[in-house]
């Protein structure tokens, strides 16, 4: 296939580093359309590549390919951390926050020297993901045939929080260290940067992003559920 996406080039990536490192207005305003060329713009073309796909997995997605890719200066206000700049990069592909508020999403993200891609489903109140838990319990075939398409497109699974007690005793082997989840991460992570400069990340992602369709699918019905009992709004 054609593509839009021209590659993010090391030249690229050590100049948004630069760019971080000097944290100064001045720099970034001399280095801007640089920056634009090298990282945003390519990001911005990954979304249109990949949004045929990623609309055929939802049609209700939102993929505004300036909305989804992150900027390169950062809102300070608020955060700790004053550092203006970036040197790691993001796009998320999900459904309209506003309307979908904490919904999953796919992913693609970079830093100096690494890159990854995958599924995502964290909530702003772990114990909602209580009902993740009971979808599993009443799916197991149904969830654990998603766990092994996302091992199929090549993502590991991962949680940043688990529960320290084991809160579903009865419930089958296999499910325990899903149930302990309060989030859940299906990805993939490379060292190899010069792939950033190829089309053939596009290809590997549109794959990959198809192949975990069932685990998607899986964490919208959750989702939906507690939009439906009120746990999750949308926003005014």
């Amino acid at each position: 296939m054609d593509y839009n996406y021209s590659g993010i080039k090391p030249e690229s990536i050590e100049l948004l580093c630069l760019n971080r490192y000097n944290d100064s207005k001045p720099f970034y305003e001399e280095n801007k359309e640089a920056l634009k060329q090298g990282i945003t713009v390519p990001m911005r073309q990954m979304v249109l590549d990949l949004s045929d796909v990623l609309y055929d997995i939802d049609d209700k997605m939102y993929l505004d390919p300036v909305r989804a890719v992150s900027r390169i200066h950062r809102d300070t206000r608020g955060n700790r951390s004053k550092i203006k700049y970036r040197e790691n990069m993001w796009t998320f592909f999900r459904r309209y926050k506003k309307d979908y508020p904490q919904a999953p999403f796919y992913y693609f993200e970079f830093y100096p020297n690494r890159f990854g891609y995958g599924l995502v489903f964290w909530l702003w109140r772990p114990t909602n993901f209580q009902y993740v838990h009971k979808l599993m319990l009443e799916n197991p075939k149904r969830f654990l045939n998603a766990v092994k398409a996302c091992a199929d497109a090549g993502f590991s699974f991962s949680c940043n929080d688990l529960y320290k007690t084991d809160r579903y005793p009865d419930a089958p082997a296999e499910l325990k260290p899903f149930l302990a989840a309060k989030n859940m991460a299906f990805s993939y992570d490379c060292y190899d940067m010069e792939r950033l400069n190829s089309t053939a990340l596009i290809d590997e992602m549109r794959l990959a992003f198809d192949i975990a369709r069932p685990m998607y699918e899986f964490f919208i019905e959750a989702h939906q559920r507690m939009m439906d009992d009120g746990l999750i709004k949308p926003e005014d």
